[in-house]
């Protein structure tokens, strides 16, 4: 019913490749996410960062104002604590979003050095970076000073 000559099954064996035990596959973990998944990510990072960076800035700001108050002793250490969360916490977004941005851009085209390409592609990202927190910040201080 399912003869298959000798020429045949040579030929559907020989379209199996046998890969080595200790043969990696040829893949990159950056390689493997789509640069827009990449994109979509370090935006709500960036999303993240901007709102700790206002709560930073609130925690810093009672910090400085209950300084020396007794009255306000526990208050006062309670800010020190979050204000130094929030901070920490928006450098390791930042971080995290700027390596995410220098591996979604690609400078494949660009005739460059690998040194120069690569140097353009981490000023391009911590400008990005830094530049789309900032402004997203402020944009949210306006908006939460108008509510």
């Amino acid at each position: 019913m399912f003869s298959q000559s000798p020429q045949q099954m040579n030929l559907s064996t020989q379209q199996n490749r046998p890969i080595a035990a200790n043969q990696a596959p040829n893949t990159r973990i950056s390689g493997t996410t789509s640069p827009i998944l990449r994109i979509a990510l370090a935006l709500a990072l960036i999303t993240t960062a901007a709102n700790c960076f206002l709560k930073y800035l609130w925690w810093t700001a009672c910090y400085s104002a209950w300084a020396g108050i007794p009255k306000l002793a526990a208050q006062w250490r309670a800010a020190g604590a979050r204000s130094s969360f929030y901070g920490w916490t928006v450098i390791v977004l930042e971080l995290a979003t700027l390596i995410l941005l220098y591996t979604a851009i690609s400078l494949r085209q660009v005739t460059f050095s690998t040194f120069l390409r690569t140097a353009l592609r981490l000023v391009a990202s911590l400008t990005l970076t830094v530049l789309g927190t900032g402004c997203l910040a402020l944009v949210w201080s306006w908006v939460k000073q108008s509510h």
